[in-house]
Formats: structure tokens, sequence, C-alpha cells
């Protein structure tokens, strides 16, 4: 995961730029809010639904996402316990807490 803070003289709101790597198949989810593609009866369905839900309560609104998918072993959401995947490099806007001025 990377972030930046964007220069307050830039962007007078300081907001924040994440990028994570993380799986494929969670596109629609994280920039449509379609979770159509998940079946909330599977329990390994659920535990992703709940981790997207956290991965957007932390890093924001998911403003933009890499074309190609690539197979990774680690990724963003390797310490939740999803298993190694095609993924694809998500980037998050988030407001930052602290105000300017």
């Amino acid at each position: 995961m990377k972030a930046r803070t964007l220069p307050h003289g830039l962007n007078p709101t300081g907001l924040t730029e994440s990028t994570l790597d993380l799986p494929a198949h969670w596109a629609s989810a994280l920039i449509n809010g379609d979770y159509t593609s998940f079946d909330d009866s599977n329990p390994e369905d659920s535990d992703e639904m709940a981790i997207i839900d956290h991965i957007e309560r932390l890093f924001g609104s998911c403003t933009g996402v890499s074309d190609t998918p690539e197979f990774r072993a680690h990724h963003d959401a390797s310490a939740d316990g999803v298993l190694p995947c095609d993924c694809l490099t998500y980037t998050f806007i988030s407001h930052n807490e602290v105000g300017c001025g």
C-alpha cells in the first residue's frame, strides 16, 4: 500500500491518495458498489465483503483502477486471509481528519 497526502497548497481540502493491490474480482464492488457477484450466504464471500467495507472506511472512495490484472502471491488483502489471485491496483482518495490552515 502506498499513501501520499496531496499538498495543501494545491488541494486545500487535505486529501490523501492511497494505492492498494487488491483482488481483480473486487473491482465491481469497489468501483460501483455492485456486490451482485458475491453470495452473502457463502462465508468466504461474506468475509470478503466485510474486508471491502473495512478498506473503504480506512481509505475512502475508489477513484481509479489499473487496466491489466497481474497474479500476486502477496497483495494488500493477504493479511486478511485472502489467497493469492489476479490483482488490480486501485486508487483511493480520503479526506484527512485534520483541517488546513
